[in-house]
């Protein structure tokens, strides 16, 4: 390849072509092209409301969970409530019909009687003469 020097050889023209004052009025012609963006106006209080806002929904989750845990704490059944009802709308045949075998296993499992419990019992019943004779 041959050498090329650019002090010897004449220059070539590239053909592009700056015109006449491009720079002064570039920036005024560029500023015009743009749109007109309009400032957006943020309220001072913008952010109060938000606090505001925020204080207002704690204090309401702080009032509401009480609420909720009583109306939970309510609604629960008794046991003596429960008992009386089956006894009311229940017969004692009626109950033991409708338990399977491992509700019964359970049951036994569950209770404990021992000597006291039933003497206590047999003394406290009006028809200890039924059960002495049987």
């Amino acid at each position: 390849m041959k050498d090329f020097n650019l002090n010897t050889k004449p220059k070539i023209k590239t053909g592009f072509q700056v015109p006449d004052h491009y720079f002064e009025q570039f920036e005024a012609k560029m500023m015009e092209q743009l749109p007109k963006k309009e400032v957006k106006v943020i309220s001072l209080f913008h952010k109060k409301q938000v606090w505001i806002s925020s204080i207002a929904a704690i204090l309401l989750v702080m009032i509401a969970i009480p609420i909720y845990f009583n109306m939970a704490k309510t609604n629960t059944l008794e046991t003596a409530t429960l008992e009386t009802y089956l006894i009311s709308e229940y017969s004692t045949y009626d109950i033991v019909d409708k338990l399977t075998n491992e509700d019964i296993m359970a049951l036994e499992n569950d209770l404990s009687l021992n000597d006291d419990a039933v003497e206590a019992y047999l003394l406290d019943t009006q028809n200890i003469d039924y059960y002495l004779n049987q």
